[in-house]
């Protein structure tokens, strides 16, 4: 794959990972009296945005030749983080949406917090991977700044 093509694969997939991000804060923020296992969830989301936020401008506005950039991308495998961040935000969206069907914008219901309580591991789960995604994100924006 040429230089110009890996770059350029990497800047459209953290643009999805960016956006299904987004859909998921928008999700979570929208929830009134939310618990605290959301609420968690609301800060990685937030962080994980604003560093994909991050690998889009640097890589878009990067001065340095692209195969400096491909070096690191391909050996780190960027695309599967991205990918997995992306995957990762869309099933957590899916499975909020599903575990608070009986809230409204107002008022979180007394059973969807009961359900979010049971389901308090796999949300957690969510924030351990997520965070790992941000935190590979985060290494390879330093590695592309040295």
């Amino acid at each position: 794959m040429d230089p110009l093509s890996v770059t350029a694969s990497v800047i459209a997939v953290a643009t999805l990972a960016w956006q299904s991000c987004k859909t998921a804060y928008n999700l979570v923020d929208g929830l009134a009296e939310a618990p605290q296992a959301i609420a968690r969830s609301k800060n990685s989301l937030i962080e994980t945005q604003k560093t994909l936020g991050a690998l889009q401008q640097t890589l878009t506005a990067a001065s340095e030749p692209a195969d400096v950039f491909n070096s690191v991308l391909v050996m780190i495998e960027l695309d599967e983080t991205l990918k997995s961040a992306k995957r990762l935000c869309d099933e957590f969206a899916a499975a909020i949406t599903s575990f608070t069907n009986h809230s409204t914008a107002r008022k979180f219901s007394k059973r969807d917090r009961l359900t979010i309580n049971f389901r308090e591991s796999k949300i957690n789960k969510f924030n351990r991977e997520l965070g790992d995604c941000q935190r590979t994100i985060s290494m390879v924006l330093v590695s592309i700044n040295l």
